[in-house]
């Protein structure tokens, strides 16, 4: 029986690409059993009336006696961190793989497929990666990604944060407050400093119970604009997080 697999995407505002997200993954090829978890992170903009609409929408479509394959959920604005582990606990009793989703980008169809492949060659493979294309109004430019290193994921984020984890590995670095994202890095602890380093984080942790596999293949669009988290980054936010990323 093919793994069960669950893609949370926290959305904060992203009224423009939360559409093209969720088709994403309604389209996937993977034959297997497979969840979407939408926690919306208390938008401003109209992104919950997208969710929402878009939900009921897919509901009327369902046969009678089928399971949804999208949940969705709103919460008050919290932070990333936050918004994905509800997501997490959502889905945690029912999933093998959770995979994340960034609310501005998108799967290629054959995402989820080709990564749960590559986890189940080996049972210690608890991440698999790719390549994704960067997309902005002006031009497109695909991103390799290094094979995965130890070493070399001490000194850079060679993984992107659209990876695909087994719940296992997954459990296992759980924090002591019960969080899989910490909170401190992009959550309420964090409103002086936020940041973009929570999925740097969790790979951290994540690399000291497991292996890593890169699929060398572009399966997925990153969209480039001016809300990107990454782009807000600042020496002075660096250093803060720094300070956690460095017990790791």
């Amino acid at each position: 029986m093919l793994p069960k697999v669950a893609i949370i995407c926290a959305n904060y505002n992203y009224e423009n690409f939360i559409t093209a997200a969720m088709n994403s993954i309604r389209n996937q090829t993977y034959k297997g059993e497979i969840g979407l978890f939408v926690v919306d992170d208390g938008s401003s903009d109209n992104s919950w009336d997208k969710i929402s609409e878009y939900y009921e929408k897919e509901k009327e479509k369902l046969p009678s006696g089928t399971s949804p394959w999208l949940y969705i959920k709103k919460i008050e604005n919290s932070g990333a961190s936050v918004a994905r582990n509800a997501a997490i606990q959502m889905c945690h009793g029912w999933a093998d793989i959770i995979g994340v989703l960034d609310a501005d980008d998108a799967y290629h169809p054959e995402k989820v497929e080709k990564l749960v492949s590559k986890l189940m060659e080996h049972d210690e493979i608890g991440v698999a990666y790719a390549d994704y294309e960067n997309v902005n109004p002006d031009y497109g430019k695909r991103e390799f990604k290094p094979h995965y290193s130890f070493v070399g994921l001490r000194t850079s984020c060679m993984v992107h944060s659209n990876a695909l984890i087994k719940k296992k590995y997954l459990d296992m670095v759980r924090l002591p407050n019960g969080e899989f994202f910490d909170s401190r890095l992009h959550g309420p602890a964090s409103k002086g400093f936020i940041g973009c380093t929570e999925d740097y984080d969790l790979w951290l942790r994540l690399s000291r119970v497991c292996m890593f596999c890169h699929v060398p293949e572009c399966l997925a669009i990153a969209n480039i604009h001016g809300n990107n988290q990454s782009s807000k980054m600042t020496a002075e936010i660096f250093m803060e997080q720094s300070k956690i990323l460095g017990t790791r």
